[in-house]
């Protein structure tokens, strides 16, 4: 089948970059230097499939995650490998295809997912066993941003970036159900869209990851453009509610990238 995209996944911190390979569906990950490990067997068991395969990596590109949204795949639940030896670590029950994994926890032993029935958004936190240690239902400020969701190591505390004309950081703490804080975040060169679907003012081609770094820390990447693309790289305190750009640049001729915080 001729394919559209390639699952691909940088850490955070840039050090690694994880992609499904198209001739045989195995994970390969790279690091900086240009060590690489391949998995011994596929990482996903259907290769016509690769289109709809996601891979996540952690901050410090020590785990990567890999599950499908196709509905075919229901009873196949996510896997997470060792990126330092592409070894498969274990098989996430609990995360079906049904479910996208957004992020790993800060301390990279639960996986934050969302399920969206197209009326609300649902946000899970499962442990490497497949445990479920939480699951809410956030207000659309959450929910409608979750794409971006990064979870702190205390795995209750989930960060998502606002889009907008004015956009912010959100924290919500999932035990409370409450938005703990928000703090604008002072970017540049947006242009904002309306989002039919959704019907609110939201950022045209724009990207952005969201990491914790630390107790009260964050890295922000940010993506906007199409074959121009700005990147800019931000660190937060999260205690303070300061955002300070670390570096910006741009990426040309290309549509299609994956950046890192680095």
């Amino acid at each position: 089948m001729a394919r559209t995209t390639q699952p691909v996944a940088v850490s955070g911190d840039g050090r690694r970059l994880a992609y499904i390979r198209a001739k045989d569906m195995r994970l390969v990950i790279r690091d900086l230097d240009g060590r690489t490990r391949v998995s011994r067997a596929r990482a996903w068991p259907s290769r016509s499939e690769v289109d709809v395969t996601r891979v996540r990596m952690s901050y410090d590109g020590s785990l990567v995650a890999v599950d499908c949204c196709w509905a075919g795949f229901t009873k196949h639940p996510a896997r997470v490998y060792d990126a330092a030896t592409g070894a498969l670590l274990r098989k996430v029950q609990g995360v079906s295809v049904h479910e996208d994994a957004l992020s790993f926890s800060a301390d990279g032993d639960q996986i934050l997912v969302s399920t969206d029935d197209d009326k609300s958004v649902t946000l899970h936190v499962h442990d490497l066993d497949g445990r479920r240690t939480a699951t809410i239902v956030p207000p659309r400020l959450i929910g409608g941003n979750a794409a971006t969701a990064a979870l702190h190591a205390d795995g209750h505390t989930v960060a998502v970036y606002d889009t907008g004309r004015k956009p912010k950081i959100a924290l919500y703490d999932l035990e409370s159900g409450m938005v703990t804080a928000t703090f604008s975040v002072p970017v540049s060169g947006q242009k904002v869209e309306r989002d039919p679907v959704n019907n609110r003012i939201v950022e045209a081609y724009t990207d952005v990851r969201l990491d914790w770094t630390g107790d009260a820390t964050m890295r922000m990447v940010r993506k906007t453009g199409f074959k121009r693309v700005q990147v800019q790289v931000y660190d937060i305190d999260v205690a303070a509610g300061s955002v300070r750009l670390r570096r910006a640049y741009a990426i040309t001729k290309t549509a299609d990238e994956a950046v890192s915080g680095r």
